[in-house]
């Protein structure tokens, strides 16, 4: 098998979540990872047992809709964030069924397709290495960062691919500065 994305329907932000963020951009309209985490935290701790989302993982968010590389998000770049992370929540809201707080291999893997994401078995192994507790569970927090690192690393691929052939040309330069910056 070979890792594939599946286009998927996206949920649009609430009004609470536009608010939020009309609330933190200031004059400038945007926001950046700190107040991003501010957001979140204020959002998703209501609704899951988990220490919140660092500053490391909010800097990868957004990475992922920073285009132009300002370190900031504008409103129509959060939209986008925030459906993402609707998803992830609703997914794993869905999939979790025996209520862990956590998915197992199984539903992991089913979250993953749900959203549009075929992984191969060698590629979904060195995910839940990377993202499983010791017992190889998979909590919400850790289940957003996979999900973010996929798509980001999904996108910039498919910016160097656009006849979609699997194949792509980095410069070491550009590949270093879109790994580290994602």
């Amino acid at each position: 098998m070979v890792f594939r994305r599946i286009r998927i329907e996206r949920p649009e932000p609430t009004d609470s979540g536009k608010q939020a963020f009309l609330n933190l951009a200031g004059a400038d309209g945007e926001i950046d990872p700190y107040e991003l985490q501010n957001i979140l935290n204020q959002v998703f701790l209501k609704d899951f047992t988990f220490d919140g989302f660092s500053t490391d993982m909010t800097r990868s968010m957004v990475a992922l809709r920073d285009y132009d590389m300002s370190g900031r998000l504008g409103y129509d770049d959060f939209k986008k964030l925030w459906s993402d992370l609707t998803l992830c929540k609703r997914t794993f809201m869905a999939l979790d069924r025996d209520g862990s707080g956590f998915f197992s291999r199984s539903e992991f893997q089913r979250a993953l397709s749900n959203m549009g994401l075929e992984v191969p078995d060698e590629i979904l192994k060195a995910i839940i290495i990377r993202y499983s507790t010791k017992e190889g569970e998979i909590h919400f927090d850790d289940f957003v960062a996979c999900y973010i690192k996929l798509r980001t690393m999904l996108k910039l691929f498919e910016a160097k691919d656009p006849m979609d052939t699997g194949e792509a040309v980095f410069e070491l330069d550009e590949y270093i500065q879109l790994v580290m910056y994602s």
